[in-house]
């Protein structure tokens, strides 16, 4: 198992699921989120508290993810990134949709992860070896009417993954996107009401088949894409060109 692990969007949903897991395995943990907000509820879910560190920080602003990386390191190597933070929005179709609505996908659910992956490289270079885990969606690999913003950014998402394991093939970094189906998170309840959120699956399911991956016990080339879906593995697709 990996030593340290940064989690961006770690105080709900996935996010958390992942923070409980890695945490209850003795792997220290930095736990990121945009606010302060969810920190007390989060912890009082966590197992060995003492191995998680709560960090906040916009990760779409490339100061502030700069010098999260900077604090961070200073403290402890790091193993492993997850991408994770993201953001919802609403339902609107393309002719409907506010340009500035279009923005907030591209820097919560894009921007954030480019900038996370920039620094994770640099730091991963300096340190020889690294891995990285970006969480796209089931939308990023099939269009979702009404969510178009949304599905456009993890489409993105898909392509950050892999330029950036066909950028270091000659180093020993690896990285792969989790494109999780619906999910009973907060997030969907938002979108799509509480009755279609109980019927979706756990975040603590998808977190789990995310440590497998990490642990080898669900083996996944370099640069694939792994869809979660319905409580089971979807697909694992390779990387194209790989």
């Amino acid at each position: 198992m990996i030593e340290s692990v940064l989690i961006t969007g770690a105080s709900r949903g996935l996010g958390l699921a992942l923070t409980e897991r890695f945490a209850a395995l003795g792997v220290r943990v930095f736990a990121v989120s945009r606010t302060r907000r969810h920190w007390k509820q989060a912890l009082e879910r966590i197992q060995n508290k003492n191995l998680v560190t709560w960090l906040a920080c916009d990760v779409t602003d490339e100061t502030a993810v700069k010098a999260l990386f900077q604090k961070i390191l200073r403290q402890a190597p790091l193993s492993l990134v997850i991408n994770n933070a993201g953001y919802g929005g609403r339902l609107e179709t393309i002719d409907k949709t506010p340009a500035k609505e279009f923005d907030l996908h591209m820097a919560q659910n894009l921007r954030s992860v480019f900038l996370v992956t920039k620094y994770a490289l640099r730091t991963f270079k300096k340190e020889g070896r690294g891995r990285l885990i970006n969480i796209s969606s089931m939308a990023g690999t099939r269009a979702v009417p009404k969510l178009a913003s949304y599905s456009a950014a993890k489409f993105g998402v898909i392509a950050l993954t892999q330029a950036a394991v066909k950028e270091n093939a000659d180093s020993r970094f690896w990285a792969v996107t989790v494109c999780p189906g619906g999910m009973n998170t907060e997030m969907r309840r938002s979108l799509f009401g509480a009755e279609d959120a109980a019927k979706q699956q756990s975040p603590e399911f998808v977190a789990d088949k995310i440590i497998e991956i990490v642990e080898g016990a669900l083996p996944v080339d370099n640069g694939s894409t792994i869809v979660i879906r319905h409580g089971k593995v979807g697909a694992i697709t390779p990387m194209p060109g790989a």
